[in-house]
């Protein structure tokens, strides 16, 4: 089973029970290694130097939004007398690796934060601490047990060890850290990190014309342009902005100029398939390669970019 409760059991090395309790209040008061830098490992770097969660116990807070209005903020603490924590194991997509995580069922927490109309609603915004936005459609929750981690068993702290520009680099992942049950779903695993956004500080109900309005296509777009922009959210939104809207990890794309505009679509094609064919460790990773219809994905994102070079909208100020 990927997601189990956590109890005593015959023949385990101590009480899973006991360790969840430790856990969930050492996280709260941020005395637990799930919020402190791990130690370093061979050929990976130490996570970057700065304050940790284990030093602000404050940080281990998530806000919650409905279309940009505030409507909860709920610690650690809060979760964990509202929503009974399971032990949930996975394929870490970071690390290729069964990985055993204490979290707490993210439709259950979404109740608690919102009620039961957010079923209803189209999308839920991640923002990170890092600039990483991406957005979930509501249905995959849905369809999909996905989770919100709070640390992670093992000797690492709440960490992964992540590939970044070709060097490993261990991750800190709080406060928050969305998983999915993937052991037995192999849809959910071939998405590899599609979902997965760690350091998690706040949750936004949205629609994708609302919240995007900035990113949508001329009203005459064709269909093959209107599926790259639905591509375009899903896969790369989470790291660039359109005209200034998005995430902030890699570049705006459209103002003041477009990729179109100075790339040929041959080698704009070949950049999002495999960035490593065109530059050494860059920072950028490929389109997940297990995605089904991969290559009419790709060609969906570059006529949706072509669309938006003549629709270009000042970034307003922040």
């Amino acid at each position: 089973m990927g997601v189990m409760r956590v109890a005593c059991r015959p023949g385990r090395t101590g009480c899973e029970a006991a360790l969840l309790v430790w856990v969930l209040a050492a996280c709260a008061t941020g005395l637990l290694a799930c919020s402190r830098s791990a130690p370093k490992e061979p050929n990976a770097e130490s996570i970057e130097p700065g304050e940790t969660l284990a030093q602000n116990a404050a940080l281990r807070s998530l806000a919650f939004f409905d279309e940009s209005r505030r409507v909860a903020s709920l610690t650690v603490d809060d979760l964990r007398r509202r929503v009974e924590p399971v032990r949930v194991e996975v394929i870490e997509p970071y690390e290729h690796a069964k990985v055993a995580f204490i979290a707490f069922p993210l439709e259950a927490v979404l109740d608690e934060a919102y009620g039961p109309s957010w079923r209803t609603r189209e999308a839920i915004l991640f923002t990170c601490r890092d600039g990483y936005a991406p957005t979930i459609p509501v249905r995959r929750v849905l369809d999909h047990r996905a989770f919100l981690a709070i640390a992670r068993l093992g000797d690492v702290g709440f960490t992964v060890l992540k590939d970044e520009e070709g060097t490993k680099k261990r991750i800190e992942l709080g406060p928050f850290y969305v998983i999915w049950e993937n052991v037995d779903n192999a849809r959910v695993r071939n998405e590899g990190d599609y979902g997965w956004p760690y350091q998690v500080v706040q949750i936004d109900l949205v629609t994708f014309r609302s919240r995007f309005h900035e990113m949508a296509p001329p009203s005459d777009a064709g269909l093959e342009v209107l599926a790259g922009f639905d591509a375009f959210i899903a896969h790369c939104s989470k790291c660039h902005a359109i005209n200034g809207r998005g995430g902030s990890v890699g570049p705006e794309l459209n103002y003041p100029a477009n990729p179109t505009e100075y790339m040929n679509g041959e080698w704009l094609r070949k950049w999002i398939d495999d960035p490593t064919s065109m530059r050494l460790r860059p920072r950028m990773p490929p389109l997940n390669p297990d995605l089904p219809d991969r290559t009419r994905i790709i060609d969906e994102i570059v006529a949706y970019l072509g669309a938006m070079a003549s629709h270009k909208l000042e970034p307003s100020e922040p």
